[in-house]
């Protein structure tokens, strides 16, 4: 896992997702962790990480829970990338834990977002999630 740190202070690194043959991209999982400050001029190294990391992987978990100030106006591009994800069959979920995060995602993206507490709670949602698609 490559850190790269960003202008603002913020630092970013990607996780690929691991290469299985029998793993469909769908069913692969990439985990993007921001830490620090992220500011509209941040994102765009968070949406090229994003867009690389869909690239091989359907589930992208955009992990913010160590970030300590997000600013709202980045929230828009966050729910256009799920979007472009979420009709390609893949999705994008994100990891926070600060409630004062949380609630800035809340209000900006409101349902468009898939929030969790952990990236582990993510794993063990994603299958559940998939189940609930396959009954409708």
């Amino acid at each position: 896992m490559a850190d790269k740190s960003l202008r603002n202070g913020a630092v970013l690194a990607l996780k690929p997702a691991a290469v299985q043959r029998v793993a469909r991209w769908e069913e692969s999982v990439a985990t993007v962790t921001v830490r620090g400050e992220l500011d509209r001029e941040a994102l765009w190294a968070i949406d090229y990480s994003v867009v690389r990391a869909a690239a091989e992987a359907g589930r992208i978990v955009l992990d913010l829970r160590e970030v300590s100030h997000l600013d709202g106006s980045a929230v828009p591009e966050i729910v256009a990338r799920r979007r472009e994800l979420l009709a390609r069959g893949g999705d994008l979920v994100i990891a926070v834990r600060n409630p004062y995060i949380a609630k800035i995602l809340k209000a900006a993206g409101g349902p468009d977002l898939a929030l969790v507490r952990s990236v582990e709670e993510e794993a063990v949602a994603a299958p559940a999630a998939r189940l609930r698609a396959l009954r409708k």
